[in-house]
């Protein structure tokens, strides 16, 4: 029997067995009936996981390689209430991307991460100093001898990741103002490649993410956290992704192949996990960058005729969740 996390109901019986190749720790996965939230137990966040890199998005993040907006990030500057400004608190901030951009829409901007490379990117890319080493829990205690308060705390992809999400959502809670907004983003377990995602890699399962949620699930935990007038916006699935996860699942995973040849042109294995192709020429020059552009094209146009059956599914089927929701107080 395991309780859920979120609404405290007791579930019998798991529906999936996981083991980690990151600590052969075996996992089982549980889908609450009642908030419709699927999690796993043991429920118990590692913070080495993250700077030890076992995802090959995270030396991007610590490399500084990723400096575009994601999309997720994007909906919050078209969706956000304009007039709402003032002190924004990212959790997870990373690199500090959203950050950069969030600075330039007028919001005074401070940032926190467990992970102590990711701050160290943060400083490098944005210059100041209110960006912390610290967990939420650590900072909350900070904040509060000082008597901090946001207007805005967002927390992209950061809500699957907490093993005592409820605590997590309170912490929040305590450091807005009241009617202080909360935005971010989950992934979206119902996106049109999930089962892809779940087949090839490994960044949904734990120690990474714990938690999986449903439109209907990420609702109801906002409401049964106190927060009022919540939004969730389905992303659509982007078109130009299509390529990549039709590769997977035609040819299965060839990424060894992808990354060795990278790795050819830049020099630098470790680089060549997470960087994207049409970035190499900005760190190599290597006689292997045409070529790989060439590769990759040729592999769009050959898929391209199996991305058509799926054009008509991408609304709402992509790989995250949006939300933003107000808080009224206790």
């Amino acid at each position: 029997m395991a309780i859920c996390p979120i609404c405290q109901t007791e579930v019998n019986d798991y529906t999936e067995v996981y083991i980690s190749p990151y600590n052969q720790q075996k996992y089982k996965k549980y889908e609450c009936p009642n908030c419709d939230v699927h999690w796993w137990e043991p429920l118990k966040i590692i913070p080495k996981f993250y700077e030890e890199e076992a995802l090959e998005g995270y030396v991007s993040r610590h490399e500084g390689l990723r400096k575009n907006l994601d999309l997720r990030h994007k909906v919050f500057f078209e969706c956000f209430p304009k007039n709402k400004k003032g002190k924004l608190l990212d959790v997870g901030c990373g690199n500090g991307v959203f950050l950069k951009e969030a600075q330039k829409h007028g919001f005074e901007i401070w940032g926190i991460d467990f992970d102590k490379q990711s701050i160290k990117a943060a400083k490098k890319n944005l210059g100041i100093d209110t960006l912390y080493n610290m967990s939420l829990e650590e900072f909350h205690n900070f904040a509060k001898k000082k008597n901090i308060k946001f207007d805005v705390i967002t927390f992209f992809e950061v809500l699957e990741h907490q093993d005592r999400p409820m605590e997590f959502l309170q912490m929040v809670k305590d450091l807005l103002k009241d009617e202080g907004y909360i935005a971010g983003s989950v992934p979206n377990r119902e996106g049109l490649f999930r089962k892809i995602d779940w087949k090839y890699f490994h960044g949904d399962y734990p120690p990474h993410h714990f938690l999986r949620f449903s439109q209907t699930a990420l609702y109801k935990t906002l409401e049964l956290a106190g927060f009022k007038n919540v939004e969730i916006i389905k992303l659509d699935f982007p078109k130009e992704k299509l390529p990549l996860y039709l590769e997977k699942k035609l040819f299965g995973n060839i990424d060894k192949l992808k990354i060795w040849l990278k790795s050819k042109a830049v020099g630098n294995h470790r680089i060549a996990i997470s960087l994207a192709v049409e970035d190499i020429d900005k760190f190599s020059c290597s006689i292997f960058i045409p070529i790989l552009k060439i590769l990759k094209n040729l592999r769009n146009i050959i898929l391209y005729p199996f991305t058509l059956p799926y054009w008509g599914k991408l609304k709402g089927k992509g790989r995250h969740l949006y939300f933003q929701a107000v808080n009224y107080g206790k």
